[in-house]
């Protein structure tokens, strides 16, 4: 499971990561979004209202776009192309993974009426996210990490609403996915970022960026949750991306099979920078995530790094990778919007 992040990751990475343009530094609405993850709904179907079309609020849509760019939601909403992510289509879907339970199709969540979300009302975009309900009821399958965004606040849900709102409309009709796998109701959890304790902001951050999703093992009966954090997850990946194996690894504090010796600046650079301790570099999802993460901001990438320094150690030694990037495919891929190098 899971390896369309790593198959947009592959992408990113071979593709190269370039400076943040122009227009996108002046607020073009192409801003970055992440992979895992993934993103809201099909619109087709919807028959719901426009929302309002009262001009936005700039600091709020800035708000958003940081969710937006922590959550990494341009992720499974670009197509990917056989040069990279197509990022003059950013967030118009359109990203096709094929997967042992079914294919799965990145949606259309640009503000286009017909094939994006344009006809979604504030209310019924936000239930997407926190709760993984379209307009008409239905769920959503939990590819798309709802399930960790359920405990996103009002303010930050009405934040993130008001970016995607912000968005061109592309016109990009996305056919639907055939994915084999039950329905999930989003967990009850308190919507709270406690601001002022490092710790517990920085689980809020967590699950925004949907960390869990790849650091616990998983099983034929689903994720194994009594290993929370400390790894093992079994990524493989297509041959045309590279050869052999991934393997998500411990993030617990165990001293020996998880990350317990490093320190909270190594922390910061792992996921900022994408290197370890050692300076190797981390491969897979976060390839796709780090040039979304180096924007987090010094006080919340803190306060990240406190959290997991908190996670209690866990004994899991994670076979070691042996995946090896196939290389760079012709032209490159290009960076999102906005992605810092």
């Amino acid at each position: 499971m899971r390896i369309g992040l790593v198959l947009f990751a592959s992408a990113l990475a071979l593709g190269g990561c370039k400076k943040k343009n122009t227009e996108a530094d002046k607020g073009s609405g192409a801003a970055t979004a992440t992979a895992s993850g993934s993103g809201a709904a099909t619109a087709s179907g919807s028959g719901a209202a426009t929302g309002s079309a009262a001009a936005p609020d700039a600091k709020l849509v800035e708000r958003g776009q940081y969710l937006a760019t922590l959550a990494g939601c341009v992720g499974c909403h670009t197509p990917l192309g056989p040069t990279g992510p197509d990022f003059s289509k950013a967030y118009a879907g359109g990203m096709k993974v094929t997967e042992e339970f079914g294919t799965w199709i990145g949606p259309n969540i640009t503000p286009h009426p017909e094939t994006g979300i344009g006809k979604w009302t504030d209310e019924q975009i936000l239930a997407a996210i926190r709760d993984g309900k379209r307009p008409d009821g239905t769920m959503i399958k939990a590819i798309m990490p709802y399930p960790f965004y359920t405990g996103m606040t009002d303010d930050d849900g009405k934040a993130l609403v008001a970016f995607l709102r912000s968005l061109p409309p592309i016109e990009n009709k996305v056919e639907k996915g055939d994915i084999k796998l039950p329905d999930m109701p989003a967990p009850q959890v308190p919507r709270v970022d406690d601001t002022s304790d490092p710790v517990k902001h920085g689980q809020y951050l967590a699950s925004l960026m949907h960390c869990a999703m790849c650091h616990t093992p998983m099983t034929p009966q689903g994720p194994d949750m009594s290993k929370m954090w400390a790894g093992g997850f079994e990524m493989k990946v297509p041959p045309e991306f590279g050869t052999g194996v991934l393997w998500s690894s411990n993030i617990t504090s165990h001293p020996e099979t998880g990350i317990g010796k490093w320190t909270e600046e190594d922390i910061i650079a792992a996921v900022k920078v994408g290197v370890r301790p050692d300076k190797t570099p981390i491969l897979g999802p976060m390839a796709l995530y780090v040039p979304l993460w180096s924007q987090m901001k010094d006080d919340d990438a803190k306060a990240l790094a406190a959290f997991v320094k908190s996670i209690p150690p866990i004994e899991h030694k994670v076979p070691k990778s042996d995946f090896k990037p196939a290389g760079p495919p012709p032209g490159g891929g290009g960076a999102p919007p906005s992605a810092a190098p």
